[in-house]
């Protein structure tokens, strides 16, 4: 990836832009640790750097779920919001409608988690109290996700924001570096 501008390498721009997008993937997946069933989406999470003709580009990854995660979905009666790259709270751009989360999928997730449901004590038809069905519960949670949508979680453009004063002022002296070392080189 060694970048070559006006006979110039930026070699140490180049190990601080990888370093900066490992340190971002580690703060992302502490993130992720806190609220994720699986790990599968924290194991997904990638990046690239590429070389433009203007300046480098740092593209973050993730499994085609992420973003949904990242940035929270709004429900039918609560709106959902996350952190921008620029640290201001922003609208999620997701919203459930008329639709609800599968529940097949809930049902799996709940069985996987040992959860049992009960009714109210106060349940008409006489069930007060005994277990539901995992279908049961699963549409229950599917109907609340519907309502209330899910909470982002900002686990890739929270750290970017804190983290982006620092960024800048550690690119320019790396930048410097590299110019430094390549005058020295020239004369």
């Amino acid at each position: 990836m060694a970048g070559k501008l006006f006979g110039l390498k930026y070699d140490n721009l180049d190990r601080y832009l990888d370093s900066y997008a490992k340190y971002i993937l580690r703060q992302a997946r502490h993130i992720l640790k806190t609220r994720e069933d699986t790990g599968n989406l924290s194991g997904s999470l990638d990046y690239s750097i590429y070389k433009k003709s203007k300046g480098y580009d740092i593209r973050f990854f993730s499994a085609a779920y992420g973003d949904y995660l990242d940035k929270g979905v709004s429900g039918n009666q609560v709106s959902r919001s996350y952190i921008g790259m620029d640290g201001n709270r922003k609208q999620s751009p997701y919203r459930f409608t008329n639709k609800m989360p599968p529940v097949d999928t809930l049902v799996t997730w709940i069985q996987s988690k040992g959860m049992q449901g009960r009714y109210k004590k106060e349940a008409s038809g006489g069930k007060g109290g005994q277990f539901m069905s995992h279908r049961s519960l699963g549409f229950a949670i599917a109907k609340s996700i519907q309502k209330k949508g899910l909470k982002g979680l900002s686990f890739f453009s929270q750290p970017i924001s804190y983290s982006f004063n620092k960024f800048q002022d550690e690119l320019e002296a790396n930048f410097a570096k590299d110019l430094e070392a390549g005058m020295s080189i020239k004369i």
